[in-house]
């Protein structure tokens, strides 16, 4: 048996921190006390197992949001078994409920604070999709000019085959340029099938029909219109969430001061 009495300081009152240690004590079966002192530090008096006290002391020096232990003084004391349980020796009635007043302000600004953490990414992944959209109607925009360009060059390849009648002297030479011409598209669409492929491998196959190239664009459409869909759902979930948290706390409150009296 070993007994410990630990004197807490740091942002320790008003924090929730005594129900906190209480919890831990519970937790490896520690005996014991805590309460609150004048001077803003906590006192912690606990009995128990050597392994029991060592893992209840790392566990109560608790520095998470908004409880914060700067420092602890542990004292070793001789055991007395005393102690029946953990309690929390509590102060006055009026005490007590400006503390846990301003334990639950405190927990509420916290969770409001990482629910506008949390709003704020959702916002950047709404811009980065914006700019990944962006980046797609642009791709979009290029390859309706690449099609008109490729346009031009079979009217022009058409008009080419209209005179072969008449030039069927220099038929030989026309095909030489043709072979050469096919060649330089091959390479544009293999440098193409490249440039397509890291836009995340949804127009890998570009050297297909001109059909597919429109099916494609309709699936771009149908996946964009579905991402803001499910976008604008998320929002409207997270807001009604928050809503119904809002509204339970402030019906909580009510009831509180209608037991105090100070309705």
């Amino acid at each position: 048996m070993k007994r410990v009495k630990v004197f807490a300081e740091g942002m320790v009152q008003g924090v929730g921190y005594r129900y906190n240690v209480k919890h831990i004590a519970m937790k490896h079966k520690v005996k014991g006390y805590v309460k609150n002192l004048d001077d803003g530090r906590v006192e912690i008096v606990a009995e128990g197992d050597d392994e029991p006290i060592s893992r209840f002391l790392e566990d109560i020096r608790i520095r998470r949001e908004p409880i914060y232990v700067e420092d602890m003084d542990v004292r070793y004391e001789e055991p007395t078994g005393e102690f029946k349980t953990f309690k929390i020796i509590t102060g006055s009635l009026e005490e007590e409920m400006t503390e846990g007043f301003s334990t639950g302000a405190l927990y509420f600004n916290v969770m409001l604070a990482k629910q506008d953490q949390m709003l704020a990414k959702q916002d950047q992944m709404l811009n980065k999709q914006d700019q990944m959209l962006a980046k797609q109607d642009q791709m979009l925009a290029k390859q309706d000019q690449m099609l008109n360009k490729q346009d031009q060059m079979l009217a022009k390849q058409d008009q080419m085959l209209n005179k072969q009648d008449q030039m069927l002297a220099k038929q030989d030479q026309m095909l030489n340029k043709q072979d050469q011409m096919l060649a330089k598209q091959d390479q544009m669409l293999n440098k193409q099938d490249q440039m397509l492929a890291k836009q995340d491998q949804m127009l890998a196959k570009q050297d297909q029909t001109l059909g597919k190239l429109d099916e494609i664009i309709h699936k771009i459409d149908d996946a964009k219109t579905g991402i803001i869909n499910e976008i604008r759902m998320f929002r409207s979930d997270m807001k009604s969430m928050l809503d119904e948290r809002l509204a339970r706390i402030e019906e909580d409150i009510a009831k509180i001061k209608a037991r105090l009296g100070m309705v």
